[in-house]
């Protein structure tokens, strides 16, 4: 068994230089050449340069101001319809980025890599480490033909893999192609996205804790609905995790 992992290991080392060279990539980020294009379209130094949340976090993933201890007001009065989250980092630099590569650049690969990341927060850990069942805020179908992918879905696939939890990609569906939330106040977000999401194949969430998955948490208005739907098919709980979140 060691001497089969040492062949494997060292193929993959060996074969790294010669990938690079025949098949040049570039960090979508810096656009700098990768030395190793197969551990993902990000270069090591902008995978470590992703910003992370600097201060505590609620238990629901909210970034305490500096100086104020968690929990956050909502969680204080018991006002918060997602009392349980985390997230990897604001949404801005890198971060932002890399997001919006992943979604309108046509970076596939960025979902799996910004998951992995992901994945080293402790709380995403802590999260995870329960049973439950993970489920990707979905797309309307049209979106989903025009962009050809699901972003959310492509994290919680790694997401899966890497916790050992169950995915459920079609637990909710998306029912109106809703106006992009991008510059919308939070009134108008929750308006837009009223009653656009249902639980689909209910016998999936029902009895069960979800933990509920997209690429950026701004105003919680997707969130929220989703979450909503979810408890109404019968989850016992629904938890988020997102990559980036607005400060």
């Amino acid at each position: 068994m060691g001497a089969a992992l040492c062949t494997v290991f060292a193929g993959r080392y060996v074969a790294e230089p010669l990938l690079a060279a025949l098949f040049p990539s570039r960090c979508p980020l810096c656009d700098v050449l990768l030395a190793r294009p197969t551990s993902g379209p990000l270069c090591e130094r902008c995978l470590d340069g992703l910003p992370r949340h600097a201060a505590a976090a609620c238990r629901c993933g909210y970034p305490m101001p500096a100086g104020i201890l968690p929990p956050c007001g909502r969680c204080r009065r018991q006002l918060n319809p997602l009392p349980e989250g985390a997230s990897l980092g604001p949404y801005e630099g890198a971060l932002r980025s890399a997001v919006l590569a992943l979604k309108f650049g046509g970076q596939r690969r960025l979902a799996a890599q910004l998951a992995r990341v992901l994945w080293t927060v402790p709380r995403v850990r802590e999260l995870l480490a329960a049973e439950a069942v993970l489920v990707p805020v979905p797309l309307h179908a049209r979106r989903l033909r025009r962009r050809g992918f699901n972003q959310s879905e492509l994290i919680a696939r790694e997401l899966r893999r890497l916790s050992g939890q169950r995915l459920c990609a079609v637990a909710l569906t998306r029912r109106r192609d809703t106006h992009a939330q991008t510059g919308l106040s939070a009134a108008q977000r929750r308006v837009n996205v009223a009653g656009a999401f249902a639980a689909h194949r209910t016998d999936n969430v029902r009895g069960r804790a979800v933990v509920l998955v997209d690429d950026v948490y701004t105003t919680g208005a997707t969130a929220r609905a989703c979450a909503r739907a979810l408890r109404q098919a019968g989850a016992t709980s629904v938890r988020l995790l997102t990559v980036a979140r607005t400060v």
